[in-house]
Order: C-alpha cells, then sequence, then structure tokens
C-alpha cells in the first residue's frame, strides 16, 4: 500500500479526522469494500464531502491486496 498512500497523515475526512492511513488499516485489517471502512472509520458518515476521495482510495487499496 506505500505506493498508493504517500502521506498516511493527510486528512481525508475532516468532520471524523480519518486520514489515509486510517483507511489503508481498515483495509490491511480485513475492510473487503468501502461500506466496510465506513464502518471502521467512519469516514463519509457526516457531511459526505469526503465519499468520493474515500472510495477512489478504498478502491486502489483493494485492488492492491
Amino acid at each position: 500500500t506505500g505506493t498508493v498512500i504517500m502521506n498516511r497523515k493527510k486528512e481525508i475526512c475532516s468532520c471524523y479526522h480519518v486520514t489515509k492511513g486510517d483507511i489503508a488499516d481498515a483495509v490491511e485489517n480485513g475492510a473487503e469494500c468501502f461500506k466496510d471502512v465506513k464502518k471502521a472509520t467512519k469516514v463519509g458518515k457526516a457531511c459526505g464531502k469526503c465519499k468520493k476521495k474515500a472510495k477512489k482510495l478504498t478502491k486502489k487499496l483493494l485492488m492492491k491486496k
């Protein structure tokens, strides 16, 4: 996942302060889809502005698995 995530500390979701690293950790810990990542991190659960970016990152990470 190192090539996909250039900065693990970069915030994706400002509502819940979810970072790229948090999303990567969720995938590494067994998340198999965006719904699983959302459940593990709360990304996309508030205002929804981050959902598109978070889904794209999740898809990239799952493809690398």
